[in-house]
């Protein structure tokens, strides 16, 4: 059975400005572009927790905040947008109840984790191709003087702090972050990602863009990368660079329709077309070791550090110290200034004539 996993992205607002698009796009109040968003849902998002007027006592909170060197916390972190979700197939075959249940626990799971009044913000939305949910925390934290006492003496005794959160910017916080939410969720059959993944980070818009992201009619197989002169002493290593861009070309133009392909039944035979891409570089990168195993009469492994170093030493063995030196070594055409002063030279030794 196919895993489905517990999805959390968060990124920090650091401007007012930005913080008002968030919230509006959020809410489905602002103006911006939602062609992506279903229609006629009767209820297409569902606040769960705080205000969705909460921007405006936020802002008047932070104003009378001690905040020294500083705009009133422009570059402070203002809040943490949250985004909540799960694999796309989890959510197949869910009922009302069962999609609420598992909003009420993370509502929970926000609550318990940062703090009741540092959620100002959780909504549901319903109406895009899986239903995740949208949170605010703020960092929240009391001024206090350095024997744990409130400041009463300067702004309004609280200040602004990512640490409040756990989140001061250490790689194990997030870390332990992803460990706590997926521990929450496990109730529901959900897993945790993949710990110590070399995977590139997506912010939350980065997540909902390729969600959204229009498929292409046709996957076009990769061109091959030309050969240099080098890569005639250093063959395994051109077909490293070969498969390797292949293989990048192919996953990039394929990712969107795999995600998308559980939501849109209809793509599902073109997915199954396209993956025979993978089958064919297979092929070549096969029909490539074979070739070199041939000509350089060893087994050809390109998939481990210690196979490539030994083909590259099977490579130049097989060449002598000329061959070698004349590969390494491009060509060069003289310069005309030489060609004109070898043919003068020529013509003045005694019986000698011009070249050609």
């Amino acid at each position: 059975m196919k895993k489905t996993y517990a999805i959390l992205r968060t990124e920090k607002v650091k401007s007012w400005s930005s913080l008002g698009k968030s919230v509006g796009h959020n809410m489905r109040t602002s103006g911006d572009t939602r062609s992506h968003l279903a229609k006629n849902f009767a209820e297409p998002i569902r606040v769960l927790a705080g205000d969705p007027a909460w921007e405006k006592p936020w802002r008047k909170e932070v104003k009378g905040m001690w905040l020294p060197g500083l705009k009133q916390g422009d570059r402070h972190t203002l809040a943490r947008e949250f985004f909540l979700g799960a694999s796309p197939e989890f959510f197949d075959g869910k009922d009302a109840a069962a999609i609420t249940a598992w909003a009420t626990e993370n509502v929970e799971w926000l609550r318990d984790r940062f703090g009741a009044d540092r959620v100002k913000l959780a909504v549901l939305h319903l109406d895009e191709q899986s239903p995740h949910i949208a949170a605010y925390v703020v960092p929240l934290k009391a001024d206090t003087k350095r024997d744990g006492a409130v400041n009463t003496n300067r702004g309004n005794g609280r200040t602004l702090s990512d640490a409040a959160l756990g989140l001061g910017g250490n790689k194990s916080e997030m870390v332990k972050l992803q460990d706590d939410y997926a521990a929450r969720m496990k109730r529901f059959g959900l897993a945790r990602g993949e710990r110590g993944s070399k995977a590139d980070h997506q912010t939350i818009r980065q997540w909902l863009a390729q969600m959204r992201a229009t498929l292409p009619d046709q996957i076009p197989f990769p061109k091959p990368l030309a050969a240099t002169l080098a890569d005639r002493v250093d063959i395994n290593g051109y077909g490293e660079r070969v498969a390797k861009a292949a293989a990048l070309e192919v996953y990039r133009k394929m990712q969107p329709a795999y995600r998308q392909a559980k939501k849109v039944p209809a793509l599902e035979a073109q997915i199954k077309r396209q993956a025979g891409l993978i089958d064919i570089l297979r092929t070549h990168t096969d029909a490539l070791k074979r070739a070199l195993g041939a000509l350089l009469g060893i087994e050809v492994d390109l998939d481990t550090t210690q196979g490539l170093k030994t083909l590259q030493e099977a490579v130049l063995a097989s060449k002598p110290a000329s061959a070698k030196a004349a590969i390494t070594n491009t060509p060069q055409t003289p310069p005309m200034e030489a060609i004109a002063h070898d043919t003068a030279h020529a013509r003045r030794r005694p019986g000698g004539r011009a070249p050609g």
